[in-house]
């Protein structure tokens, strides 16, 4: 099932506003309190940095010893963060 929602996620983005004002790391770009800010999932789960031979569907990619472990926050089916869907098992 983990593989199919990184082809396939319920959300192709997420949107999310700042709540304060925000400078991201490493550049001069500021985000302004109250932006509204859109996170392409699909977009990011079908990235070949990430996801090596992204249209190929391997359930292995996920298991704990993975070549190439998933990294934090390249994985969001349901998104991440405040307000995200989470599993309660």
């Amino acid at each position: 099932m983990i593989e199919l929602l990184r082809k396939y996620p319920p959300a192709n983005r997420l949107e999310r506003r700042t709540t304060q004002k925000y400078t991201i790391p490493g550049t001069n770009v500021t985000l302004e309190k109250d932006t509204l800010v859109f996170i392409p999932a699909f977009a990011i789960h079908r990235d070949p940095l990430l996801y090596p031979d992204p249209e190929k569907f391997d359930p292995e990619r996920f298991n704990k010893d993975a070549q190439n472990p998933i990294r934090p926050y390249t994985y969001l089916p349901f998104g991440a963060g405040p307000r995200n869907c989470k599993n309660t098992k």
